[in-house]
């Protein structure tokens, strides 16, 4: 119950705040907003959409258009206890991760509560590299094992293509609050993972695929703000 009202009151503000006109005004042809997510009913802090940047934009008053992209690339250092009189070499632990989404959408356009559908695709794809720290007495050389792909971690490729059913609420000319439903298909596959030993031996293992088909509710309290309102 907390949480909803926190969300209510969240919305109420936003209602409150001033983007220029406050009536309402339907879409017409070049209006553009960029989009975020909020990371949850209990929270009124809003997030990147879909993990990067989200753009939204009317090629007329009926039909919109908008993308998603993201990008991710971390790097953590991995230590350990080296001896005195010791060398040793830190290890990392690192992932990249790169996603497109476009989508299409037909929209009523005749009020405050905008029904719309339409569909879209996405592709996602993640690889991850482990360093194994290493040490040794002074004067050893020193070869870390390394692992790319990790099965037990987030490597992946995948791709999506789905329909949606959405409603887009308008609080005034320039802020909404979106949700929706996806149908569609998901297909996904781990890369090989790869493990080359200090010795320089290379040991390679096929990864797994999967497909995924069925409705899920995503972009629940999805905000655009639009430009130039």
């Amino acid at each position: 119950m907390k949480k909803i009202i926190i969300v209510l009151m969240g919305i109420l503000l936003l209602s409150n705040l001033s983007f220029g006109q406050t009536k309402y005004a339907p879409h017409v042809k070049g209006d553009s907003a960029m989009l975020f997510e909020f990371s949850g009913l209990g929270f009124l802090w809003a997030d990147n959409y879909r993990g990067g940047f989200g753009y939204k934009k009317f090629l007329n008053d009926k039909t919109a258009v908008r993308g998603a992209f993201s990008l991710s690339n971390q790097k953590e250092s991995i230590t350990e206890y080296i001896p005195q009189g010791w060398v040793g070499e830190d290890g990392s632990d690192s992932e990249f991760s790169i996603g497109l989404e476009v989508v299409g959408e037909l929209h009523k356009n005749k009020g405050k509560v905008d029904p719309y559908f339409g569909a879209g695709g996405g592709f996602f794809m993640t690889r991850t590299k482990y360093v194994e720290p290493v040490s040794g007495p002074q004067g050893t050389a020193l070869t870390a094992t390394e692992v790319k792909n990790n099965l037990d971690d987030d490597a992946i490729t995948a791709f999506t293509f789905f329909g949606l059913l959405g409603v887009e609420y308008a609080i005034n000319t320039a802020v909404s609050l979106a949700a929706e439903y996806h149908l569609g298909f998901t297909f996904g596959s781990e890369p090989d993972m790869v493990v080359k030993e200090p010795s320089g031996t290379e040991t390679s293992y096929s990864g797994g695929k999967y497909s995924n088909f069925g409705i899920n509710s995503v972009g629940v309290l999805t905000l655009a703000i639009y430009l130039d309102k």
